[in-house]
């Protein structure tokens, strides 16, 4: 198992030095900014041709099996896309923002937020987990009163993870400074930094539930949306030029994307199976995350209500500038973008599966 996943790391070190497959084509890099604007603003449930056919994905070491479900079951062919997904796990908001890439979606929320706040080129498109499977470890045995705990403590993670550190700083807490923060590389190095007694705690990914589960000593605590339900674990992202230039085509994506949605709710069993085959990873190694039901929740959505009060707890903090107007955020959270896909599809596939359409218009309004 450990070699296979080696192997999936190697190939994404490899995918860092493939040439941007990104970028628009010279008519629309030569259209004025406010024209930009208005193709994004007149985008709708009808609009159907697709700017950019060809879209290349970051695809993290835990995959997304939207897209492979969109991909295999047909759901992007049918909207008129090919997309391609690169392994790259580490790093990949800077493949987004390199060029290499044309999309992430296994990269959290805080850090996008923290990118565009410094004026990076990266938006927000939709949505993969709402609640990623990510768990707060210590050593076992230890006693969990809540994310308090964390004050005083060593702690394998970073201020701006909002799920935990915003209920912190609601309890009276300076997070930056009541908390000794340890920064890692990588995730599966905070393991052994817990049983060594180099830190306390560590939030972790998803992707390393297989090995938290087959480590002997070590116990989780809790997990992220216990604390904090709805968070949004993973947005999907892109950058704000490519979107301006392919509107249409992040509309179809999302499309494609509630579809799978759809189909994962009802055959999660089966979906295992597939990204076990998909990762070339053992079916225990997905099922470790996949199966928790209540904590492994997909959507499609920007969630933008969320997105927003995020950023407002990063400025309340001093993660982003506290001068920071709400409308660098808003203007690059493309919440229409997704109505307008789950406009089409509750028109196109509401009779075969209401209740699920009916949650998802549901989640919009609560959550945009």
């Amino acid at each position: 198992m450990k070699k296979r996943i080696v192997s999936i790391l190697l190939v994404a070190v490899m995918a860092l030095g493939l040439t941007a497959c990104g970028g628009g084509n010279k008519e629309s890099d030569s259209k004025s900014e406010d024209t930009k604007k208005a193709d994004v603003g007149s985008v709708t449930k009808d609009s159907y041709d697709p700017e950019k056919t060809d879209v290349v994905w970051a695809q993290g070491i835990s995959g997304n099996v939207l897209v492979t479900l969109a991909t295999q079951l047909g759901y992007f062919e049918d909207v008129g896309l090919n997309v391609k997904e690169v392994p790259l796990d580490d790093g990949q908001l800077q493949g987004v923002s390199d060029g290499q890439v044309d999309i992430a979606s296994n990269s959290g929320t805080n850090e996008p937020l923290q990118m565009i706040a410094s004026g990076d080129d990266i938006a927000i498109i939709g949505g993969f987990m709402l609640e990623g499977c990510m768990p707060i470890i210590a050593k076992e045995g230890t006693v969990w009163n809540g994310p308090t705990d964390f004050v005083g403590k060593k702690v394998g993670g970073s201020p701006t993870t909002y799920a935990i550190t915003s209920k912190i700083h609601e309890a009276g807490y300076d997070i930056n400074n009541d908390i000794q923060w340890v920064p890692f590389d990588n995730d599966a190095d905070k393991i052994a930094a817990i049983l060594n007694g180099q830190i306390d705690y560590a939030v972790m990914g998803t992707g390393r539930m297989y090995m938290i589960q087959n480590t002997e000593g070590i116990g989780i605590m809790a997990y992220c949306d216990d604390v904090t339900p709805n968070y949004s674990c993973c947005r999907m992202v892109a950058r704000n030029s490519w979107v301006q230039e392919n509107p249409t085509t992040v509309k179809l994506l999302n499309e494609a994307l509630l579809r799978a949605q759809c189909y994962f709710e009802a055959n999660r069993d089966e979906c295992a199976e597939i990204m076990s085959e998909v990762l070339a990873a053992d079916l225990d190694y997905v099922k470790a995350y996949m199966d928790e039901t209540e904590h492994y929740e997909l959507n499609v959505a920007t969630v933008k209500k969320t997105v927003v009060d995020n950023w407002h707890f990063q400025r309340e903090v001093g993660l982003i500038d506290a001068d920071m107007d709400d409308s660098v955020i808003e203007d690059v959270v493309y919440d229409n973008l997704y109505k307008a896909a789950l406009d089409a599809c509750v028109d196109k596939y509401y009779d075969d599966d209401p209740d699920f359409w009916d949650s998802q218009v549901q989640m919009y309004e609560e959550l945009q």
